[in-house]
């Protein structure tokens, strides 16, 4: 007995140890992604100081349905379904030893060039994320791009009205369906209206620009790169 807590004692003292320093790694970075991932890092050192303490932790997941009225735009969207679309590329978003999630372009021949349409773009968290970290990250990533300050405000103002915390093996997406329309959904289930006229091209812009902040991951969505994932 005294062994097997000896052992216990030793491993979590070794996984405190290495929280530490990812946490003391991740100090002098101010990035939305590097906020998301000293948030998991948090979550982890209360997750070792409970288990030290024989106490059980229970995840919570947030529950989104469709809004109770659907637009005409809407209804275009709807005439396409999932199985009409066919893969581009998949690829996963990779902070230093985390990955945060897994994203796949699709269009209804598999191929894709700029500013084609319909597409859709899917998103599965491999984390427990809050909706403030993703629209601080998306932020971060308007602001690498260039997008004007009013279409921030703009766009901002439209997701953080919607956006929902994801949990693990969420999924956002976003469907495009052309002359900028385009609506998310959640776990299937639409959220809310459909975006503002515009919006959907800079969102993509974030994983599709050349000027994206993951060229690596751009072409992995656009097939000229596999994942294993």
């Amino acid at each position: 007995m005294r062994v097997t807590s000896f052992v216990r004692v030793v491993t979590l003292g070794a996984a405190k140890f290495m929280i530490s320093v990812l946490a003391i790694l991740f100090a002098s970075t101010v990035s939305a992604e590097a906020k998301i991932v000293q948030q998991l890092i948090d979550e982890s050192t209360h997750i070792v100081s409970s288990s030290s303490e024989g106490v059980d932790l229970q995840a919570t997941s947030s529950q989104v349905g469709p809004s109770e009225e659907m637009s005409t735009t809407y209804k275009a969207l709807s005439q396409y379904q999932p199985d009409d679309f066919k893969e581009v590329g998949r690829g996963e978003m990779q902070w230093w030893w985390f990955a945060l999630y897994r994203a796949k372009l699709l269009t209804l021949d598999g191929d894709y060039k700029q500013g084609d349409s319909p597409l859709v773009l899917d998103i599965e968290y491999y984390q427990d994320i809050p909706s403030k970290r993703l629209v601080e990250a998306t932020l971060d990533q308007w602001q690498h791009l260039g997008v004007s300050e009013q279409n921030q405000q703009k766009w901002l103002a439209a997701i953080k009205s919607i956006w929902p915390d994801v949990s693990e093996g969420d999924k956002l997406t976003l469907r495009v369906l052309g002359s900028g329309v385009s609506q998310f959904y959640f776990n299937g289930e639409p959220l809310s209206e459909p975006m503002p006229k515009g919006f959907s091209e800079d969102f993509l812009a974030i994983w599709l620009s050349e000027s994206t902040s993951r060229p690596e991951l751009r072409k992995q969505l656009l097939g000229e790169l596999a994942c294993d994932c």
